[in-house]
């Protein structure tokens, strides 16, 4: 029997009285593969990116806490990963000394299947990606690069079909989807199904934020987001709701070839920094009202329609903030003029090309855009 823990996004502004608890310390101890996504380089020289969003970094000391506390798998398959340019990616890579880093470097890397032997002889392979933002690498001219892997690269793809034939267990690690949605986008749900299809055992994505649902499919898990692990946010922003709620995924792989998987809620205390079980009733009420809507297919397009139509003006407002849409009343075009003048960029070209280039977005605004026709 082999134990594989996943966890959800990792970023720490620092590591001073950052712990986990005894029984939290305990599961890593006696798992044989501990995977997390590290959500940010660490600070460093590199020059911050042209995109659309925050260039975020995290501290130099995160990897080795990771380390410290048993992380011997980390995905870089995110979209922060190339927040800070090459240099910033190789430093990252570079500082973990224990842990072997998946999803992310040069094309070859970034694709290449990391098989992990474990104590009883199974072998264990692990593949991780990212929907298309900026430092995605997304075609052929990308191979000289650095970058992250992309969750619809054919490469990927084959990845996946070469890591079923020549693994007893494979498993996908995404980071896609929309921020701070309780449900998936049903083309990533469609699509993390079709990579079971071609040979994935697994599929644990993050990403949103926040915890979605889990389902099975042909008797494998998928799990849609394991929300933050541990993120720490700057400044005294309204901190949303669950930011702080995360999932721990565990797989219990036998030589059988069966998996079973367990969930176990996870919270981060902000203040006393401190990671431990969640015990909350009302966290426990929210994970079984997703998973409910999640197993209602009504119920779930329902939620999906609704999410979608109110997220349109938003993304309307990210075409205006670039300037593909001149509309001088609008909150996007006197945000594009704003940060102008505040030396971010006139009507940055990045804000619209996000919507384009990630899928995520993408879907979103096309589903919207067809919704309100059909009215």
């Amino acid at each position: 029997m082999a134990r594989v823990t996943i966890w959800g996004d990792f970023k720490a502004n620092k590591t001073d009285r950052l712990s986990l608890s005894g029984d939290l310390t305990y599961l890593l101890n006696k798992s044989d593969v501990n995977i997390v996504n590290f959500e940010a380089p660490i600070t460093c020289i590199g020059i911050p990116i042209r995109k659309s969003g925050p260039n975020i970094s995290q501290c130099a000391d995160s990897p080795e806490w990771l380390e410290r506390y048993g992380f011997n798998l980390v995905s870089m398959a995110n979209n922060h990963a190339m927040d800070f340019g090459k240099e910033g990616m190789n430093a990252t890579m570079m500082a973990f000394q224990k842990a072997s880093v998946i999803g992310c470097g040069t094309w070859e890397k970034a694709y290449r299947l990391k098989i992990v032997e474990t104590a009883d002889g199974l072998k264990v392979g692990f593949l991780a990606c990212t929907h298309c933002e900026f430092g995605t690498l997304t075609d052929a001219t990308s191979k000289d690069n650095l970058g992250t892997a992309w969750a619809l690269a054919p490469d990927f793809e084959k990845a996946i079909q070469h890591g079923g034939d020549c693994c007893d267990f494979l498993i996908v690690i995404a980071h896609c989807g929309v921020e701070f949605l309780e449900q998936p986008l049903p083309e990533w749900r469609e699509r993390y199904k079709r990579w079971i299809e071609l040979g994935a055992d697994a599929v644990i994505a993050s990403h949103p934020h926040v915890p979605q649902g889990w389902e099975f499919y042909h008797g494998k898990p998928v799990c849609y987001s394991l929300g933050n692990f541990c993120f720490d946010r700057r400044g005294k922003k309204v901190v949303p709701q669950n930011w702080y709620n995360s999932l721990c995924c565990i797989l219990d792989l036998d030589k059988q070839k069966e998996i079973r998987m367990t969930i176990r809620p996870i919270v981060f205390d902000a203040k006393t920094r401190y990671i431990s079980d969640n015990t909350s009733d009302e966290f426990n009420a929210y994970l079984n009202r997703i998973n409910m809507v999640l197993s209602k297919e009504g119920d779930y397009m329902d939620y999906v329609n609704r999410s979608v139509l109110q997220l349109l003006p938003h993304y309307m407002n990210q075409f205006s903030r670039g300037g593909l849409i001149h509309n001088p009343f609008s909150i996007g075009f006197v945000k594009g003029l704003a940060e102008g003048l505040l030396g971010r960029g006139l009507l940055k070209k990045e804000h619209w090309l996000n919507n384009l280039q990630c899928e995520s977005h993408r879907w979103v605004i096309q589903r919207a855009v067809k919704l309100k026709e059909q009215r």
